[in-house]
Parts: structure tokens; C-alpha cells; sequence
């Protein structure tokens, strides 16, 4: 059965699944401030199927009915809640809303799914697509294999049936906080994964961080979460193997074409500052939500993330010693 998707941010990736839906032969629509795929950097990415008559003025979404269609966010971090905000006469006729976005609201340091929430009540049909994939492995149509992550089974199984191909499949889960909460550390593990390559040789301590950051993110999952998945039949599967959580945290944490890597390859050069490294990447998801975990967030930070947050703000010559001990001890 074919769908009808409206897709909400033209980002990378927000642009390869809606190429890839398009693909399936759903109908899809993208919403976006620019218009104009031709000024878009999408380097090594071929967006086959999407044509310029896909693409829609975002200014003009509150124009449109949002049950006639399956809405996916793919804002990016910072812009998650303000979407939501702007445009909330539409996202009040929703009766679902499934997320590419993964981290967390730099504002107050609520997950996106209690921002979801805020915004458009608790009996909202909510749900995040997250795995171990790149863009480029979607558009080239590269085996993946990613997580959906719903309290809702009836949204899950709308999607997943909707979007499996020979080469993507979505495995359930109702374990929305650990997978959200994994999406956040991974990218803070990769960042430190990036700093221990360049200084002890690639490989060295990445496994040892995985499994920290794997740790942390369980004991972050607070008693509401638990509260919440009493209620799901799937309570008892190991979150662990899910392909959001370890498959997520691998592929970050070991791959040069993450940004978070980049990103900690850069710091571990004394002679970068922060600011310079910041700016040579731009986006660096690990970095702003480490101090939005550390700032505004009322989760209970472990290790690594604690260690990240010294790191970025000590002094440069300072930032190998404090990872050099921690890993060492």
C-alpha cells in the first residue's frame, strides 16, 4: 500500500529518505526554507528520484492538512522545538509524528519526545527512526538495518510496513528513552573515540568507550521510562542489540566520516582551540549536547559525559592529560 509522507526539514538525510520513499513509490512532499535542491551540499549523495517539484516553501506547511499525511520531522537539533512552535496549528492535526532527529532541546534539556509532547499533548502518536546508516549508504542502497522506536505498536507497523525494501528494514522497539538517549551519547562517545585515535592509534580505547557510553546511556533511563515500558509487550527484549543503540554507537564511534569524530581528531591537537574546531565542522551534535546535558538537563550525567564537558573547557594544553587518565585508570 502506497503513502502519502509529508517530510519536514532538508537536511541530508531528510533528503535521501524522502528520495528513498520516493523510490518505494510514495507520494512525498519536503518542507523546507530553501527551495532549491541545486544550492544544497549533498557531496557523494544521488538523490535519484527527488526533483525540485518535491520541494515545498516550509512557509507555506500551516496551508495544508497534516492527517492526510505521515509527517517526519528532519529539522536538525536546534530546530526541533522551534518547528514545532512556529508552525503548531498544523502539527495540532496530526496524528503522528515520526522523527529523524535525534538528540536533544538545548533549550531546557528535554528529550524530543517530551517536547512532542509539550507542544501537542500526551496522546500523540510519536516515534524515532534511528541506526547505524549514513546518507550515502541510503542512496546508494547499501543493507541497513535501523531502529523504530515507538510506545505506539500500531505507528510501528504503519512505518515499518511502509518503508522495508530488500535493503532497509526498521526493527521495533518501545524503548523510545534508551534509544534517545543512546543517540545523544553516542555522539559524545564518538568525539572521545575521534581524541583516542589521533593520540594512543586507532582502536586502542574505542571499545572501552563504547562500553562506557552503552553504560551510561541505561543509567540515564529514569523510573518514568520504566513506568512507561511496564506497559509494552516487548519489556523484556535486550536493548543492547537493537541497531539504535550498539549498532549506532559502533558506527559513530569508528567512523572518520562522523562529524563528532572529526571533530575529536581535531581537539586532540593542542595547538586547535575549540572555536576553531567548532567552526571547521559546523555541526557537531556531541559538543552542544554535552553542555546542554551538563547545564540544563535534569539526567543524571555519568563519566563520559562529564569528562567531554572538562575537556571542551579546560585549558588546551590540558585536554590530553584528562582523557590520557581516564582511559588509563
Amino acid at each position: 500500500m502506497k503513502s502519502k509522507f509529508r517530510v519536514i526539514g532538508a537536511g541530508i538525510w531528510g533528503l535521501a529518505f524522502s528520495d528513498y520513499l520516493i523510490g518505494l513509490g510514495h507520494s512525498v512532499d519536503v518542507f523546507c526554507r530553501d527551495t532549491s535542491l541545486d544550492k544544497k551540499k549533498l557531496v557523494g549523495i544521488n538523490l535519484a528520484k527527488l526533483s525540485d517539484t518535491n520541494i515545498k516553501c516550509l512557509t507555506s506547511l500551516n496551508d495544508y492538512d497534516a492527517k492526510d499525511s505521515i509527517n517526519i520531522l528532519a529539522v536538525n537539533s536546534l530546530g526541533f522545538r522551534e518547528v514545532l512552535e512556529v508552525y503548531k496549528s498544523y502539527f495540532n492535526n496530526c496524528n503522528e509524528i515520526v522523527s529523524l532527529t535525534k538528540g536533544i532541546d538545548h533549550k531546557d534539556g528535554k528529550l524530543f519526545h517530551e517536547i512532542v509532547a509539550e507542544y501537542l499533548g500526551e496522546d500523540i502518536q510519536y516515534g524515532l527512526i534511528s541506526g547505524p546508516s549514513f546518507a550515502q549508504d541510503l542512496s546508494e542502497g547499501k543493507t541497513i538495518s535501523v531502529s523504530f522506536a515507538s510506545y505506539h505498536s500500531s505507528l510501528s507497523n504503519i512505518i515499518i510496513e511502509a518503508t522495508k525494501s530488500s535493503c532497509f528494514n526498521m526493527v521495533p522497539t518501545s524503548k523510545l528513552v534508551h534509544i534517545e538517549i543512546a543517540g545523544i551519547l553516542k555522539n559524545i562517545a564518538a568525539i572521545l573515540s575521534g581524541m583516542s585515535d589521533k593520540i594512543f592509534g586507532v582502536g586502542i580505547h574505542t571499545n572501552k568507550i563504547i562500553k562506557l557510553a552503552c553504560d551510561e546511556s541505561l543509567e540515564m533511563v529514569d523510573v518514568q521510562e520504566t513506568n512507561k515500558l511496564a506497559q509494552c509487550s516487548d519489556n523484556n527484549e535486550n536493548i543492547i542489540t537493537s541497531p539504535g543503540f550498539i549498532g549506532d554507537m559502533i558506527l559513530t564511534c569508528k567512523q572518520y566520516k562522523s562529524r563528532n569524530y572529526q571533530f575529536g581528531s581535531l581537539i586532540a591537537n593542542q595547538e586547535i582551540t575549540i572555536k576553531q574546531a567548532k567552526d571547521k565542522i559546523r555541526t557537531v551534535e556531541g559538543y552542544d549536547c554535552c553542555i546542554t546535558l551538563i547545564e540544563k538537563s535534569s539526567y543524571n550525567c555519568g563519566s563520559l559525559t562529564k569528562l567531554l564537558y572538562e575537556i571542551l573547557h579546560c585549558e588546551s594544553s590540558k585536554r590530553v592529560k584528562y582523557l590520557r587518565d581516564f582511559l588509563q585508570t
